[in-house]
């Protein structure tokens, strides 16, 4: 395969847009410029490498497995690109982090202070997202490093060690929402609330925690993946919400929303830095964790 960079950042862009307008956009290309240049590379592979339909450009399973490497190549040149920077004694390049909410707002938001005051040329690039979600973004080298809730179980990933930090769940209401305070856990559990989808490590943790206490789940109104939809919806309704403490205290301040005293569904959890086995690490990656406050 001898495709050039320029090239395979707007196939990509294409894969990730589903849309040769949107990925013109990206690539800085005519639709004219970006349909020539596709229909050239799967001349040359002799395979189609989309599906042109309805619903926009999907990946055949040829487009699939270019994609897969495309997103390595492209990740290594940039690597390689900073690495070199970094050996002129260049205080510039990017680094990639993934992380969910809660420690996005606190560990990494801190971090990445630091390492802008020490190389203010940097540039960072954040993805904020679930771990299902983070595992992929690291897998496919959109991110180079991610911290996740949990471990990442996955062949091509490696942990390198808890954070120094942990939050804990709570059970949050409007301020107006008729519970008492110390409501008791059938009480909360009678109540509709709003969630993430079945499929997100919290709802999956909430559910687990009330199946052990021999009941079942309560009804989810509203599910949504967005802390902040979760936050506003619950302050304009009469659904509970479950989410880390941290991402409630302005809220709680503020007046607009309240904590729920429900001792068995409080829960605590801590974060993993992790990165991928294979591939250097670019510099400015690199001086991250170096900053990155791991446990001891």
């Amino acid at each position: 395969m001898d495709f050039d960079e320029r090239q395979l950042r707007a196939f990509l862009a294409i894969a990730e847009t589903g849309s040769l307008g949107r990925a013109a956009r990206v690539a800085n290309l005519t639709q004219p410029s970006l349909s020539r240049l596709v229909k050239g590379m799967e001349d040359r592979l002799g395979h189609p490498l989309f599906d042109r339909g309805g619903k926009g450009m999907t990946l055949t399973p040829a487009g699939e497995l270019l994609a897969v490497h495309a997103r390595h190549i492209v990740s290594e040149m940039q690597t390689t690109r900073d690495e070199l920077a970094a050996l002129r004694g260049l205080k510039r390049g990017v680094v990639r982090i993934g992380a969910v909410a809660a420690v996005m707002r606190t560990l990494v938001a801190d971090t990445v202070g630091k390492l802008l005051e020490g190389a203010p040329g940097l540039r960072v690039e954040l993805i904020e997202a679930v771990d299902g979600e983070l595992l992929d973004a690291l897998v496919t080298r959109r991110v180079d490093l991610v911290v996740a809730a949990s471990p990442l179980d996955h062949a091509d990933i490696t942990a390198i060690g808890p954070g120094a930090y942990a939050d804990s769940f709570a059970v949050f209401c409007a301020a107006v929402h008729p519970l008492p305070t110390a409501p008791g856990l059938a009480a909360a559990l009678a109540q509709d609330w709003v969630m993430p989808g079945p499929a997100f490590t919290p709802r999956q943790t909430f559910e687990s925690v009330v199946r052990a206490q021999g009941l079942v789940a309560p009804r989810v109104a509203v599910e949504t993946a967005s802390v902040e939809a979760m936050i506003a919806i619950s302050a304009r309704s009469h659904l509970l919400c479950w989410l880390p403490e941290p991402l409630l205290a302005a809220h709680v301040t503020s007046g607009t929303m309240r904590r729920l005293d429900v001792p068995e569904l409080a829960t605590q959890r801590s974060f993993i830095l992790h990165r991928r086995r294979s591939g250097l690490l670019p510099e400015a990656a690199r001086r991250f964790v170096e900053l990155f406050p791991l446990a001891p």
